[in-house]
């Protein structure tokens, strides 16, 4: 009698591993529709090379041998202002966010620089020496005059970016589960400001933070939220305070 007991309890060990694997089956092919999903939210635009400079003495310095600029990947990644007022009276997008991502291909070490908005460059056309804001230069020539005009400003070598929008901003940080930022009074008093148009223009939703006791100090670091994806960007948008555009 101990022959069919065994055999009994080998069958339900089996029946176990088999619902086991189906379920992590299962899940599979839930993270993967998940990818899917998100990645055909992404456009994928070919650069066009030949608009994009890159100065002699950087291009000499990386065909050279004993080069210091081989081994690392430099990125820029752009934010850009699309919302749909600004689109109805000139239909350019600014890069209000410019950042210049550098990754060492051995290490994977990741170091990020911000170029702020309205750093005066010269915006890299061919034919003639144009200065204005750095943040219109993607307006001028979308990424790839946004790119020459860091490639040509700062000895630099880009050829690959990302853009993201408020839209893609607050999809990307709700994806990662919000972010905890440390905040001011005063930075509270604006992101709620902003999160109301942020919202109407992102069709997200987001739940307004309760003011706490106004200090004597509005803008003394000394509160920390967790933020949604509305919040966090209307938070990136704050031009005021002690901070100003940092």
């Amino acid at each position: 009698m101990a022959r069919p007991k065994k055999r009994s309890k080998t069958k339900k060990i089996l029946f176990a591993v088999e619902i086991i694997v189906l379920l992590v089956f299962i899940g599979g092919l839930y993270v993967y529709g998940q990818l899917m999903s998100r990645m055909d939210k992404t456009n994928t635009q070919k650069l066009d090379t030949e608009k994009i400079q890159v100065n002699e003495e950087v291009q000499d310095a990386i065909n050279s041998e004993d080069s210091h600029l081989t081994g690392y990947t430099t990125y820029a990644l752009f934010g850009i202002d699309s919302r749909s007022a600004n689109m109805k009276f000139s239909g350019n997008q600014n890069s209000d966010t410019m950042i210049i991502a550098s990754v060492n291909n051995d290490t994977k070490e990741v170091r990020l620089v911000s170029i702020y908005r309205d750093t005066l460059l010269n915006m890299g056309f061919s034919d003639k020496e144009t200065y204005s804001k750095a943040n219109a230069a993607y307006a001028y020539g979308e990424a790839e005059q946004a790119i020459t005009m860091l490639n040509t400003n700062l000895d630099l070598n880009i050829s690959d970016y990302a853009t993201v929008n408020f839209n893609a901003l607050t999809t990307i940080i709700d994806d990662l589960g919000g972010l905890d930022m440390d905040m001011s009074y005063a930075e509270i008093v604006h992101m709620n400001n902003y999160c109301v148009e942020t919202a109407e223009e992102t069709e997200k939703d987001y739940t307004p933070i309760e003011l706490p006791e106004e200090p004597e100090d509005i803008e003394k670091i000394q509160y920390t939220y967790h933020l949604n994806g509305v919040q966090a960007t209307s938070y990136c948008r704050i031009r005021y305070t002690a901070s100003l555009d940092m």
